[in-house]
């Protein structure tokens, strides 16, 4: 604001006590706009470009008629080095004020972009590159680099679990560190919210409880199962019992998955195969979204062990083996013959 109105004063000032020329010549090259322009334009501004490279730009484009005068104002103004790199869109109506002062003030062009809950590192990158906004090796070099992921305030060998699932907008200048910056941020925020909601007293660590939540978020769609399938899991870590996730298997073999989950795949080893392994998996699996983290921190006051699909988008919850194979001949096998 104050640069504003430095602008303005000195334009009054060479209006006041210049020639009528000069003054109609500051008027005509500075405050109106060109009338060169017949529909808006981009213009991009480069990191390292010179004011004096960004005027000339500008001038050839049509937006300013002198750029010598245009780069005099940034000068007296103190913002010669201070041009924001960017994408910069540029109507007719701007004068070459209006577009120093954007300019200065970093009025970049901004791009919206949504993160599904339950994505993983790897479709996170695969979705932010297919828009252009960042390569895609460059991004998970980032996410599994020890003192980047430190100096996020992180303590975990990746960033699987932190790329918070959300609308963002960002702009073309910003690079990877910055985009997964600003999801990691999005990420505590809405932790630090959750945790000071929840009625449960904390009986994991903000990682493990991080690791149940990418869990539950994989293996329900449903939103009001979520504190139930978080129930399930919960009471089987109690009980010391596997947690036979399929999703925890999925991801363990994510290089190699088709689509198709097979017996095979369900009895070869790999650090996240929960029908092996006892306990959590040694990290996240996907990025879960508020919902699931809420379910984790709060999982339902119930003694369900086992749940089953019913396919149509919900589960059959029980509470012994006997319900749960039940459930199973109803919703899975009998359904495959009827088909």
């Amino acid at each position: 604001m104050k640069r504003i109105k430095k602008i303005l004063v000195l334009c009054l000032i060479i209006l006041i006590v210049g020639s009528a020329g000069t003054a109609y010549l500051v008027y005509r090259t500075f405050l109106v706009p060109t009338g060169r322009l017949a529909e808006p334009m981009v213009v991009v501004v480069e990191e390292g470009d010179t004011l004096a490279k960004t005027a000339e730009v500008l001038k050839e484009r049509g937006a300013i008629l002198d750029e010598r005068l245009f780069v005099s104002v940034a000068r007296y103004l103190g913002a010669e080095k201070q041009i924001k790199a960017g994408e910069y869109k540029i109507d007719p109506a701007m004068s070459p004020k209006d577009i120093l002062v954007m300019l200065i003030k970093g009025r970049v062009i901004e791009y919206p972009f949504t993160v599904p809950e339950g994505l993983n590192i790897y479709q996170v990158a695969d979705l932010l590159a297919e828009k252009g906004f960042v390569d895609r090796d460059e991004f998970l070099r980032f996410t599994t680099d020890k003192d980047f992921i430190a100096s996020l305030g992180i303590e975990a060998p990746t960033l699987e679990g932190y790329l918070f699932p959300d609308t963002y907008r960002v702009n073309r200048s910003m690079r990877e560190p910055q985009i997964i910056t600003l999801m990691v941020t999005r990420f505590l925020d809405v932790l630090g919210q959750e945790k000071e909601n929840s009625r449960t007293e904390a009986t994991r660590t903000d990682y493990e409880m991080l690791i149940l939540a990418s869990i539950v978020e994989k293996e329900t769609g449903a939103a009001a199962e979520r504190p139930l399938v978080s129930a399930v899991f919960t009471n089987r870590l109690t009980k010391e019992m596997k947690l036979d996730s399929c999703a925890t298997v999925i991801y363990g073999i994510w290089d190699r998955f088709d689509g198709n989950l097979t017996q095979r795949d369900l009895t070869t080893w790999t650090s996240y195969n929960t029908y092996m392994n006892p306990g959590l998996p040694p990290g996240p699996i996907c990025s879960p979204g508020r919902e699931s983290i809420a379910a984790a921190m709060s999982p339902a006051d119930v003694d369900y062990l086992y749940f089953v699909s019913k396919n149509d988008g919900t589960s059959y919850f029980s509470s012994t083996l006997s319900e749960h194979n039940r459930a199973v001949y109803e919703y899975q096998i009998l359904r495959k013959h009827r088909k």
